[in-house]
């Protein structure tokens, strides 16, 4: 709510409370009510209003903000291992807390500190592997299994939808990888067989959940969604060689899953809600 639709609403209740039209508890308790409101508003150290009255402290913490994140950026390459390692996790406990602080108070500021976090999550780790010459066949699925752990649990935590699905993503990515790796010269059943199972668990998780947890059902009903796609995916964009019909066989399961999504929109449409 803006400030002018709030000065108007306490302008009102002064008039009803003038004119005796209410009940004079219940104008307290409406003046109070917005009052209220417009304070936690206000307590949002980066508002524009804040910044307008030139608050020598807001100023401040925003300079020392951006210098330290060009001080990381110029002279990070040059740290000890030991210190890299501390400065990037001490500035992801920074960004995953203030978004756990915000998700209450403002759920903008509160994503956009998750995603910050989620980036330099990956940003950092892809970092250090490349200054420190690691074998990148080891580290990098090494880290895309952290950042989806990491990413899952916050977001299961934070409640954050995205943030969670992403972590899924890399999970699913790195289960391609390893089947790829494996199983090279695998048929189309064959794939079927690594993702369809997925699918089902996904979707049966989100139902369970449904039942259980509020918030997350739709994330794992979303994840089942996309596997139900992957074999097709994982055929034509991951691996290759395999023949023009399988596009023909996409086609068709996308249509299918829209099938099934309508007959039974009543009941997924209440977990994606929950």
């Amino acid at each position: 709510m803006n400030i002018e639709k709030r000065e108007t609403i306490l302008r009102e209740i002064q008039y009803w409370r003038r004119s005796k039209l209410l009940p004079e508890q219940y104008c307290d308790f409406l003046t109070n009510l917005y009052n209220d409101e417009n304070k936690i508003k206000d307590s949002n150290p980066v508002s524009l209003q804040n910044l307008q009255q030139g608050s020598i402290k807001i100023w401040l913490f925003g300079f020392g903000i951006i210098s330290l994140i060009f001080l990381i950026s110029l002279y990070f390459s040059v740290f000890p291992w030991p210190l890299q390692l501390a400065t990037a996790l001490c500035v992801l406990v920074v960004c995953y807390g203030y978004s756990a602080v915000y998700r209450d108070r403002n759920q903008i500021i509160s994503l956009l500190l998750a995603g910050a976090g989620s980036v330099l999550t990956l940003g950092f780790g892809l970092w250090m592997i490349s200054l420190h010459n690691l074998d990148p066949d080891f580290w990098r699925p090494l880290l895309i299994a952290t950042c989806g752990l990491l990413w899952c649990v916050l977001g299961f935590m934070l409640r954050n939808g995205l943030l969670q699905f992403c972590g899924y993503a890399f999970w699913g990515l790195l289960y391609a990888g390893f089947f790829i790796q494996k199983r090279p010269d695998a048929e189309l059943v064959e794939l079927e067989l690594l993702w369809v199972p997925l699918c089902v668990l996904m979707i049966w998780l989100s139902w369970l959940l449904y039942h259980r947890v509020s918030g997350v059902s739709g994330v794992y009903f979303g994840v089942g969604v996309c596997l139900w796609l992957m074999p097709e995916i994982d055929a034509l964009w991951l691996r290759g060689g395999f023949p023009g019909w399988v596009s023909l066989i996409l086609i068709l399961k996308v249509a299918a899953g829209l099938a099934l999504l309508f007959i039974f929109r009543k009941k997924w449409i209440t977990w994606v809600a929950s």
